[in-house]
């Protein structure tokens, strides 16, 4: 094939792909009740279209089922009527089109053959009403130069990837040199004001350059959505499921590597949304809601950074699964652990529990975040936040050891200094805004080298996949825009890092992927094991009640460090029922501010019980006002402690006091 063919027929793909996706669309519409004479007219001139070209570039199959298309649209379109049924033929016919249109070798006898036995029914229809079918008149397609087709609209220029990546290398090069540059000539201190003022047009005119380079990489979502509602319907149908879906911020740009590979993604966890998250009709209505599920895609620009969300009105996660994450720990690292599913079995579309892990190492891939959240029977919700541009991003960059890091500052909630440290479950913490966070030195993640702390070091708080975190380091170095490179071949594997990047005084930094500064951080199961709890005789057991997971973490862990087995409640509904199972409980530690039953109702509630009114109280809270502990003793409390001024051994005091141990 010459080169010209070949561009030719590269040429005719894309806009193929372009008119089957609108036939796709307008399918879809008329399968739904959708439909119009426009609607009709269009499909007809798509296929007309795409079997001319096919023809004239030698496409004879592609040519031939078009042409069979055609025919049957020729006839709908005289009898101004769209028979619903023929949706699913017509949608049969333009997935065999894209496949062939991208390569593969279709078999289109059997469609073909259906095509002319619906056009013989839809034409037999149209005689017997008083119409004679027209005679069928074989037609030549006449290529039209460009200029008289579209006059006044811009044609799209194809300019190869590969010329783009290059252009942009170069670029990339250029600002690198001129940072050196300047950075060597304010070393030897030869800044004169014209040096300066020549660099700094010579800077702005390179900023444009690199702001048209990179844009050229950036293509709207749009460019992978348009099969999406052809694919949704398909599963939903194979499911036996009714199902809208709808696009939303289909305008939205992204650099064209992060789109290419987000397709793969987008799939899975739409196929999640239809097989797993939608109920069947019969189970939507009896739970109240409409028939037809609603599936939503939709993205959204946050700065550097792009918010992809797939939601769905299903049946959400199980209580095990929220149980399992805690109120305030990460939905996100439950279900995306390796293996874990929701399907009760094993299918073609789901039930390996392959899904959600692919997208979790896809989203650390490429720096960002991936956050769930999901209410039991009312639906679920998977956020995506990535960078618009991979080759250009800002970075928080920082000191250890002698050496500079980057962290993607999407990822950076705040920077914070460390004086002092708890623990928590055994681990470091440090405490952030009333909540306990794990901690750890930046050098001991990465596994590198470098001398111990001396000073309160700055810190970053980090958060991914749903986790916070904590890293120290030695110095903050602020925030820049740099240009990613990849670490090539020989440090591929090294999944801690995104890439690196080259400072201006030629230093190289590695950047770090947020996933790897919170892979300690992931919450601790909600019930101990054997080992953790001691369970003597002559320690009295304790129920802490509170309804946030990391600070009953916290209570629970002094507790258990200092001989108290421990049985823990969410809120005050759930220690009544603890209380009822369990008489061996001793004392009760609990919050004031929770949800379905407060602390001091619960005080209450044990008071007014005469086999229990005597049990010890401890109201641990952040409500430490006069009148807040007023309320807390009238109810029956027999000590009142606020989360401000909270220590560990004012606790561990009190409640030998109260237990007698």
């Amino acid at each position: 094939m010459s080169e010209a063919n070949a561009d030719l027929t590269e040429l005719f793909r894309d806009e193929a792909t372009q008119r089957l996706n609108q036939m796709d669309a307008a399918l879809l519409a008329v399968e739904s009740g959708e439909q119009d004479a426009e609607s009709v007219g269009a499909l007809f001139r798509h296929a007309h279209t795409i079997k001319g070209a096919a023809a004239m570039l030698g496409l004879d199959d592609v040519a031939a089922l078009a042409h069979a298309a055609e025919d049957v649209l020729a006839v709908v379109r005289d009898a101004g009527a769209f028979p619903p049924d023929l949706a699913t033929l017509l949608l049969r016919v333009t997935g065999a089109l894209r496949a062939m249109v991208g390569g593969a070798a279709e078999p289109i006898d059997e469609l073909v053959s259906d095509l002319a036995a619906s056009r013989a029914t839809l034409s037999d229809g149209r005689a017997t009403a008083g119409e004679s079918p027209a005679p069928d008149a074989p037609e030549v397609p006449v290529p039209q130069p460009r200029t008289q087709r579209d006059v006044g609209t811009p044609q799209p220029l194809r300019v190869p990837a590969e010329k783009l990546d290059h252009l942009l290398n170069v670029t990339a090069e250029i600002m690198e040199y001129r940072s050196r540059l300047t950075h060597e000539l304010g070393k030897e201190r030869l800044l004169s004001e014209s040096v300066t003022d020549t660099l700094g047009s010579g800077g702005r005119l390179l900023g444009e350059l690199r702001d048209t380079a990179f844009g050229m990489r950036m293509l709207p979502l749009s460019v992978i959505t348009a099969p999406l509602p052809r694919a949704i319907r398909d599963i939903a149908r194979s499911t036996g499921k009714e199902v809208d879906f709808v696009v939303a911020g289909e305008d939205t740009e992204l650099d064209r590597v992060v789109l290419e590979s987000l397709a793969e993604p987008l799939t899975h966890l739409l196929r999640n949304a239809v097989v797993h998250g939608i109920e069947s009709p019969a189970e939507r209505e009896r739970a109240g809601k409409p028939a037809r599920g609603r599936v939503e895609l939709r993205a959204v620009p946050r700065g550097s950074m792009a918010e992809i969300v797939v939601a769905d009105d299903g049946r959400g996660v199980s209580p095990e699964a929220v149980e399992a994450a805690g109120p305030e720990g990460s939905l996100a690292s439950v279900l995306a652990e390796p293996g874990y599913s929701t399907a009760g079995e094993v299918s073609d579309l789901a039930g390996r529990g392959v899904g959600l892990d692919a997208v979790r190492a896809y989203v650390n891939g490429l720096g960002g975040t991936l956050h769930i959240e999901s209410e039991p029977g009312h639906g679920m919700s998977v956020v995506l936040l990535l960078p618009l541009g991979l080759a250009l991003t800002q970075m928080l960059l920082f000191e250890r050891g002698g050496e500079v890091y980057g962290l993607p500052l999407a990822a950076v909630e705040e920077v914070v200094q460390v004086t002092k440290t708890l623990t928590l479950q055994g681990q470091p913490a440090v405490e952030v805004r009333g909540r306990p966070l794990p901690v750890a030195d930046i050098a001991a993640i990465l596994g590198a080298e470098a001398p111990p702390f001396v000073d309160p070091s700055p810190a970053i708080v980090v958060s991914s996949g749903g986790r916070l975190a904590v890293a120290t380091c030695d110095a903050l170095l602020g925030a820049e825009e740099v240009v990613v490179k990849p670490l090539g071949p020989v440090l591929a594997d090294l999944a801690d890092y995104i890439g690196a990047a080259i400072l201006g005084d030629g230093r190289i930094v590695l950047l770090v992927a947020a996933a790897t500064l919170t892979r300690e951080a992931a919450p601790a199961a909600e019930t101990p094991g054997p080992e953790a709890v001691p369970n003597t005789s002559a320690a009295p057991k304790i129920l802490v009640v509170e309804d946030a997971f990391t600070v009953r973490e916290l209570q629970r862990s002094i507790l258990e460090a200092a001989g108290y087995p421990i049985v823990t409640a969410r809120n005050g509904r759930d220690a009544l029922s603890a209380l009822d199972r369990d008489s061996q409980i001793a004392l009760v530690v609990t919050d004031v501010e929770m949800p379905e039953l407060d602390g001091i109702a619960l005080t209450r509630a044990i008071r007014a019980n005469a086999a229990r009114a005597s049990l010890p109280v401890v109201i641990v809270t952040s409500r430490g006002s006069e009148d807040d502990v007023r309320r807390g003793i009238e109810a029956g409390a027999d000590a009142y402690m606020a989360k401000s001024g909270f220590d560990q051994q004012t606790l561990l005091a009190t409640v030998e006091r109260l237990v007698g141990r």
